[in-house]
């Protein structure tokens, strides 16, 4: 999966979407929805196999078989396996079997929001984990050194998409930029 791709696509997309509000922290949160939506959209088509499911609060269908739509973490993809009751009249269930992805979606423009995200997903077993972060008006350098540290702290892939802040939507802010924390230090992703 292009990471850098996923991103710019659903962030287009979602720049393009008919999004209103009665005031400006609500058109914000409804442009966070719309990236959200679109994000989850481009996940289901990329990880569209019988064995793999999605879990998101936005998300339906999970209820009836895992209790909840929404695991620990904002998007979650997960392998998923069947099992049978060892009771007389057995029945069929499913239970995850591997935390493939796990994703965190924070707007917010303060470095700690940012640090909580990871440590959050810094707790998962997932080995693919994704944060997705507000650009900085004052440049990203400082955030991405101060990420840098809690990035590297455990194994396995962690990226960083830093996305133009929603407030920010309808000036020309640029593209979303996509780093990979890689011996401890960020890599940007083309």
């Amino acid at each position: 999966m292009n990471i850098a791709r996923l991103i710019d696509s659903s962030f287009d997309e979602a720049v393009k979407a008919l999004t209103m509000g009665t005031s400006q922290s609500s058109l914000l949160r409804a442009r966070e929805r719309a990236y959200i939506k679109t994000l989850i959209a481009h996940l289901q088509r990329e990880f569209d196999s019988e064995d793999l499911r999605l879990f998101a609060s936005p998300q339906r269908g999970n209820t009836a078989d895992f209790g909840t739509n929404r695991l620990l973490y904002d998007i979650a993809i997960c392998r998923i396996g069947a099992g049978k009751t060892a009771e007389r009249k057995s029945e069929d269930f499913l239970y995850i079997a591997e935390a493939l992805w796990q994703i965190e979606v924070d707007f917010s423009r303060e470095w700690r929001s940012a640090i909580h995200a990871i440590n959050r997903l810094n707790c998962g077993a997932a080995s693919n984990r994704l944060l997705i972060s507000s650009m900085l008006a004052r440049g990203n350098e400082r955030l991405l050194n101060t990420l840098r540290a809690p990035g590297a702290a455990r194994s396995g892939a962690l990226y960083l998409a830093l996305v133009p802040h929603p407030a920010d939507w309808d000036d020309d802010t640029g593209a979303p930029q996509v780093w990979q924390i890689a011996d401890e230090e960020w890599v940007e992703m083309k």
